[in-house]
């Protein structure tokens, strides 16, 4: 009779964790209903396919429409971020071996595993090229239109060319110049070339600058031309190098540093020329562990505002149009004045910034909910419960909220009324060619326009590269905030030297 007693009272609490089993499982896809009290839609969700008893999700990247998707079994799934289509899944590299985040450009997409690099077809995933590391990786790389860059642990940035292989026919001249086409032909002809697109295998050495300290966060392409490109790094020495390329010279140096008195954590962040904060150079945001958020212009490396939180910071500061949000490690968000680095608002108990629409912030805090709150004031409109959603993808591009799980199910949010995403940044466009121009005598200037400066500031000749790859330039930076100095130290101080 006990026996008897004791087998109901296990099979009534194996049911019972069998109902709590499948209402937590239940419980990780929002509901369309649930989503819509909320003053939300959910177009769709999706499941990675993958060993959910092994695989995790390690990153996902977001890039112009496309979530990159990576699991630490080493496979990427592409995923269409409007439809949740998976367009396609490879293996990219060793299982059991670490891969660091992706990046992508218009054409491809490059990973980071164990001690190569790999560049995919962005189209359909083929693998393009493989190359073996001149060093050990200490984080994902960063890509431009034609170079990525690979962090290394000594400190040194490692920069690849990127070269496209032209039809034979076309470089013999055989291929008459196209038609006009229409534009359904011109967009089939674009398709066509992505997924036959391919990249030399020619051996081109790889350019290095060499930076102090350990370069352990993800670079970032901020700016480039046709002749010049310009990338950002932190150190884990409380440095921002900038460095860039001349492209004529083949040369890659250190532009600018930015010294901080705490090492740098996350990720710079970067806006391009805006008429109402820089119009003639691109803003680096950068937040240190010292509690200090740095706007510096991109060109010069002067200091366009710095301003305190007083609490140490590990997240990048997210510039969105004319506003920076910044975290700090207790839990707290400040928004911030873009142009002058003035606080607007403060809030309490968050731990993750997730999106942004035209009105909402939709932030997480340390008890696993995603608050929403007032762009204009910081005030708590809503709070929407997410159990068991312990992924909450950083999205700066779009107003779209990306939920997921470790085990592969990702889901997509947004509000109601916003069927076609907001872009918070436009896709990257190929640099305008300047027009000729007319010619002047020589000791006169163009009308209109103001005299030709001296000397190039940002060819390979204005910034000579010292002993070691590094450089600088400027006088020392104001300590105080919102002043105009360049934060660049001395050349006797370069720790290069």
């Amino acid at each position: 009779m006990m026996r008897s007693y004791a087998f109901v009272l296990a099979l009534v609490g194996a049911l019972a964790a069998s109902d709590r089993s499948l209402a937590a499982g239940g419980s990780q896809v929002i509901s369309e209903p649930a989503a819509r009290r909320h003053g939300l839609a959910r177009p769709w969700f999706t499941q990675i396919q993958m060993d959910r008893a092994r695989a995790r999700i390690t990153h996902i990247v977001l890039d112009s429409g496309t979530l990159f998707v990576q699991t630490d079994q080493a496979v990427m799934h592409a995923v269409d971020a409007e439809t949740g289509q998976t367009l396609w899944a490879e293996q990219v590299g060793r299982r059991g071996h670490p891969s660091f985040a992706s990046v992508a450009n218009e054409y491809f997409v490059a990973v980071v595993n164990g001690s190569y690099l790999y560049v995919l077809n962005r189209e359909n995933g083929k693998l393009l090229w493989k190359n073996q590391l001149e060093g050990t990786p200490g984080a994902g790389a960063a890509m431009s239109q034609r170079r990525v860059y690979v962090p290394m642990i000594s400190g040194l940035v490692v920069s690849y060319v990127l070269e496209p292989m032209k039809d034979p026919l076309e470089e013999l001249g055989l291929i008459r110049e196209q038609q006009e086409l229409s534009p359904e032909e011109e967009e089939a002809a674009e398709a066509e070339r992505r997924e036959s697109i391919r990249l030399s295998q020619e051996y081109v050495p790889p350019l290095a600058c060499q930076s102090y300290g350990r370069a352990l966060v993800q670079p970032l392409v901020t700016g480039y031309t046709e002749d010049e490109e310009y990338v950002a790094w932190p150190t884990d020495r409380g440095y921002l190098f900038v460095g860039y390329i001349a492209e004529r010279q083949e040369h890659f140096a250190i532009r600018y540093k930015l010294e901080t008195e705490a090492g740098i954590a996350a990720q710079p962040t970067y806006s391009p020329p805006n008429p109402n904060i820089s119009p003639d150079s691109g803003v680096i945001y950068a937040a240190s562990r010292d509690g200090f958020v740095h706007a510096v212009l991109e060109q010069e490396g002067n200091s366009l505002w710095r301003f305190s939180t007083a609490e140490p910071i590990l997240e990048r500061p997210i510039p969105i149009g004319e506003t920076v949000y910044v975290i700090t490690q207790p839990g707290g968000m400040y928004c911030l004045d873009a142009k002058n680095g003035m606080e607007k608002w403060w809030t309490h108990n968050v731990a993750q910034f997730i999106a942004a629409s035209k009105d909402r912030l939709y932030v997480a805090d340390k008890l696993d909910r995603i608050l929403v709150l007032s762009a204009a004031s910081g005030a708590r409109l809503d709070t929407i419960p997410t159990h068991g959603l312990d992924i909450k993808f950083l999205n700066t591009q779009t107003d779209r909220i990306y939920l997921a799980t470790a085990t592969g199910l990702i889901q997509c949010l947004h509000e109601v009324e916003l069927a076609e995403p907001i872009l918070h940044v436009k896709p990257p466009q190929a640099p305008a060619e300047a027009p000729p121009a007319q010619e002047q005598p020589a000791d006169q200037p163009a009308p209109d326009q103001p005299p030709a400066p001296a000397a190039d500031p940002f060819s390979g000749q204005a910034v000579p590269k010292p002993p070691g790859g590094g450089g600088a330039a400027g006088a020392q930076g104001n300590p105080g905030g919102g002043g105009q100095g360049n934060p660049v130290g001395p050349p006797a101080d370069d720790p290069f030297k």
